[in-house]
């Protein structure tokens, strides 16, 4: 059995998701029991995601470059998931930095500012919705069945019907 760049975009696209909603309730769970182990819990998920997101986004180039000219694949739809996606990336390095940074800084009896606490907040809630959004976009990619559906969410130019555009070199994830 022989694993591609491919088969690795799709076992582990599905971890930043479901990590990044994970981790953001944990975060707002350590908050409201002011608890330095959940917050350090939370810390240490966001960095794993962090470094998960990478592999998946590189991955994505080789999964763009086997998908593009499928029947109902388009350049604009896997376009429109690269754009996304690194939006999404950036999002996460930048908090995967700053837990590691609220390791090393708030640990033990350091006190964790609250301009910290909310600024990291932030950005969670701003990667949840990033890495959501990336995950509907490349699902759209192969799942015709619900393009029809979401015709107001898709972008413009994109035919749900017939064979799929080059990806005009733009890469996927």
């Amino acid at each position: 059995m022989n694993i591609s760049w491919t088969h690795i975009h799709l076992i582990l696209n599905h971890f930043p998701i479901v990590g990044m909603i994970f981790g953001f309730l944990l975060l707002i769970y350590a908050w409201l029991k002011k608890s330095e182990d959940l917050h350090q819990a939370s810390y240490w998920t966001f960095i794993t995601i962090a470094l998960i997101s990478i592999a998946v986004f590189y991955s994505g180039n080789q999964a763009a470059a086997t998908v593009q000219n499928l029947p109902n694949v388009t350049g604009a739809l896997i376009h429109e998931h690269n754009q996304v996606a690194k939006q999404a990336l950036i999002a996460l390095e930048i908090l995967g930095s700053m837990s590691l940074l609220g390791l090393l800084l708030f640990s033990g009896d350091k006190k964790r500012p609250s301009w910290f606490s909310i600024t990291l907040l932030t950005v969670t809630l701003i990667g949840v919705v990033l890495v959501s959004w990336t995950g509907f976009q490349g699902g759209i990619i192969r799942h015709t069945e619900v393009r029809d559906e979401m015709q107001f969410l898709l972008p413009e130019k994109t035919e749900s019907h017939g064979h799929g555009e080059s990806g005009n070199g733009h890469s996927h994830e």
